[in-house]
């Protein structure tokens, strides 16, 4: 069965690094840094919907109404869908978001008004497995 993933967390968080080390042979990598635009990235996901290829959603994906047509979606799709939540301190993702290497650092305060947004992902969201 294909299997979208949808990625939760703040900028500096970790999601990137755990796309490459877990998921990169074999999902495709929908990202707003890769597409540039929201246009794009959908287009990315409905080309992986058509095609029942796996993929990951590697975006902060802070509310439930920016996750709910994502899961919608893949699950119409008959996808099985998995939520990554990367649940760490602000001042953790800020530590690592100051340190990158791979891309320019977010502003602190874009992550600081992210964490007032986040809403932990919950089951009745639809998600089949969440894993922290």
């Amino acid at each position: 069965m294909a299997e979208a993933v949808i990625f939760i967390g703040l900028p500096g968080s970790g999601k990137t690094t755990y796309f490459t080390n877990h998921f990169a042979a074999t999902h495709a990598h929908v990202s707003r840094d890769l597409q540039q635009t929201a246009e794009r990235e959908i287009a990315l996901i409905r080309e992986c919907l058509h095609s029942c290829r796996s993929f990951v959603i590697d975006d902060t994906n802070a509310t439930r109404a920016v996750r709910a047509p994502f899961i919608r979606e893949a699950r119409a799709a008959g996808f099985s869908v998995l939520c990554c939540f990367f649940d760490l301190p602000v001042r953790t993702a800020i530590g690592r978001n100051n340190h990158r290497k791979d891309k320019k650092p977010i502003p602190v305060p874009a992550i600081l008004r992210a964490s007032k947004h986040l809403q932990p992902p919950s089951l009745d969201e639809g998600f089949h497995q969440i894993r922290t």
